[in-house]
């Protein structure tokens, strides 16, 4: 979960175990909350020099299961609630393979995908095909801009080295998977464009920028729209010519919902830190777990074990707690735009 690594640092503490356990992303907080500085947890700088490097292990593992566990359990709460799929997932390619002849483009020409907004859904591609009149190692660009916004094109990725072979379709299975938002913090419509350097590989073959699949093309418009799109410069490519033809590019990926999306927009909507306080409570409550499962307290602390275990208890309560007031406070309809209240479950509470 991205947006929520650095919401808390495990320690600003300056002293001489530091210097050689912690490293400087791990004092990085956005929040400005640390973990050893949780009222009445266990703290980094209290430990012995001889035992700090093991502890801030254990502590930047705690903090990392507490944000797991955050993700789990807030998406857990909400989806008890009478809410509904608002869109269906599309799990298909994008632009045909079927050509017929070369096409005599711009310098600059691949596939726009004219995206809607809707909080909390991605695409993500896994493949990407091309149909070229050479044989060649293509680099595909893929830029970004905002839909009426005819200055605002920059560079997402390079996929880089796609082999191609002269006028028949291929395709090249991704490194890394590239996922791509329907939404930003800027909150509008988002347009991405594949397209690379014709004057370097050749020209493109006509294939179609619909969709593959009768069943999936339905559910691909609720989504976005794809268009050929060409241009003689990259910055010119929000102004450039629109077509139905792909210019030889053809992918393939997944539209959905995701939980990444929908913790991010929560996390926007978090003026009071709430997120960060809970995922630093139970990070307190595994770093103490794990202190209490290695038989060795004395080391890092003189509490006793009873007391341990109280504080483990209040530190679990505390996380509890405000994961139900935050799913209280911030309905998931003001998170996402991927599921709407379902009237039928909630007949069905009131009929009950």
């Amino acid at each position: 979960m991205n947006c929520l690594e650095n919401i808390i640092g495990l320690s600003r503490t300056e002293c001489e175990c530091l210097k050689a356990g912690i490293t400087p992303e791990d004092q990085v907080s956005e929040s400005g909350i640390y973990l050893d500085e949780v009222e009445g947890g266990l703290k980094i700088s209290a430990i012995e020099k001889i035992d700090c490097q093991e502890f801030v292990e254990k502590a930047r593992q705690a903090r990392k299961r507490a944000v797991d566990m955050f993700t789990e359990q807030i998406i857990g709460v909400y989806s008890t609630s009478p809410y509904k799929r608002r869109y269906k997932t599309f799990n298909s390619r994008i632009g045909k393979i079927n050509t017929v002849h070369a096409l005599n483009t711009r310098q600059y020409a691949g596939i726009r995908l004219r995206t809607y907004l809707i909080r909390g859904a991605e695409l993500t591609v896994s493949k990407i095909g091309l149909i070229i009149t050479e044989e060649q190692n293509v680099t595909v660009q893929v830029y970004k801009g905002y839909r009426g916004d005819q200055n605002s094109i920059e560079l997402v990725t390079e996929i880089q080295g796609i082999p191609t072979i002269a006028g028949i379709s291929s395709i090249y299975e991704l490194p890394e998977p590239l996922a791509l938002p329907l939404y930003d913090d800027q909150l509008k419509a988002i347009d991405y464009y594949f397209v690379y350097d014709t004057s370097l590989y050749g020209a493109p073959k006509d294939n179609h920028a619909s969709c593959v699949c009768g069943g999936m093309e339905s559910i691909l418009k609720t989504y976005l729209e794809p268009k050929g799109i060409q241009s003689d410069t990259i910055g010119m490519l929000p102004k450039g010519t629109a077509s139905m033809y792909a210019n030889g590019i053809f992918l393939d990926g997944r539209i959905d919902c995701g939980i990444k999306q929908m913790i991010c927009s929560l996390k926007n909507f978090d003026e009071s830190n709430t997120i960060a306080h809970a995922i630093a409570y139970k990070a307190q409550e595994f770093l103490i777990e794990d202190i209490l499962g290695s038989g060795n307290i004395n080391r890092y602390t003189m509490l006793a074990k009873e007391h341990l275990w109280g504080k483990r208890n209040h530190f679990r309560k505390e996380f509890d707690d405000r994961v139900i007031w935050l799913s209280q406070v911030v309905p998931i309809e003001d998170i996402s735009d991927c599921l709407h209240c379902n009237e039928s479950a909630i007949r069905k509470v009131l009929i009950r």
